[in-house]
Order: structure tokens, then sequence, then C-alpha cells
């Protein structure tokens, strides 16, 4: 693959549980899984606004309308196998937050319980032992339901990326059009 590739798309969401920016690594571990299933190291990938932003926190989306701007740019280093990154991973699992704290301050969608918060670690894929094809899906904060599944596992790999500028869609920015198109 050249090593000069980008893959860019819009997001309608920007929760912080894909792409997840935690623990000085952004990984791409649920969601867009052609890119997951085609990206190798060295591509990059860029995260743009789309119209509205669903934001982490609670309340109305941000509105861009037709300006776009830049949420995300990574440089993937390594594409691994959902087997792999549950190994390998473990601080990216999802945590209970427990009730009273907001979601808002982990980066969730917002559409849990109180009472049944969870962070928005996104290794939400445990493998079934023995069974290299088959995976538990845990809870999660990213809004990840019985309905992803297939969608998720259908990326076959996560995409880990060391090398990343996160700027968040409250703080995406813009980028000069220098006439391409």
């Amino acid at each position: 693959m050249n090593q000069n590739y980008l893959y860019c798309y819009k997001m309608t969401y920007d929760t912080g549980f894909a792409p997840n920016p935690e623990h000085n690594v952004l990984t791409l571990a649920t969601c867009k899984p052609t890119i997951r299933r085609c990206a190798t190291p060295g591509t990059w990938i860029s995260g743009w606004t789309a119209v509205k932003v669903h934001p982490s926190e609670f309340g109305e989306p941000i509105v861009f309308g037709e300006n776009e701007k830049l949420i995300y740019l990574a440089k993937i280093s390594k594409s691994i196998p959902f087997a792999e990154y549950w190994k390998e991973y473990k601080e990216k699992r999802p945590k209970k937050i427990g009730s009273g704290r907001s979601c808002a301050n982990k980066g969730c969608s917002g559409n849990q319980d109180d009472s049944n918060l969870y962070d928005c670690g996104d290794n939400i894929y445990e493998p079934v032992k023995g069974k290299s094809d088959e995976f538990i899906q845990h809870k999660n904060g990213g809004g990840h339901g019985k309905e992803s599944i297939e969608h998720d596992l259908s990326g076959k790999n996560v995409l880990i990326c060391e090398e990343f500028y996160y700027f968040s869609a409250k703080n995406a920015i813009e980028i000069a059009n220098k006439g391409f198109n």
C-alpha cells in the first residue's frame, strides 16, 4: 500500500469511543469496517465534521453546516485482530463508572441509565476461548449493543495509531482549501 494514502470520513458523533484517543494511543476498533479491513500501517486516517456532530457532552449537537473542520488525523502504526487487541490493550476495556458521575466527563454517548454508566473504552470484544471467530460483546459507553456486533466485527481489525492529532468536535480546526477538488 502507498504510504501516502489518506482515508477520510465525516463524523456524526465524537464521543471518545470511535475513534478512542485515550491512554496515549488512538484506536479505531468499532465503526468504519471497510477502513479497518483495508487500511495498512503507514497510511493516515482523518475524521471530519459532518453537518451536525453529537459531542461527548449531553445536549444539542454542534452545527457546522457545510464548513467542514478536522476532528482528528492519525497515522496507522499497526492493524491487529480483535483477539490480539483484547489481550494486549487491557487499559482500553470499558470500565463501569457507577452512579452519580456524569457520563459527559468520560466521553460517552449519554444514552445510558445513570446507574449503569461505562467509560468509552473501545476494547469491547472478548474472544471466546477455543473459537477464533466468536466474541463476547461487553457493556460499553459507546452505545454499541447487539445490533452493532456484525457491523463492528466485519472490520476484522483494530487500527492502532501511536502518532495522532486529536482536536475533538468542540475544538475542530479549519483547513484552508487550496483549490484541490
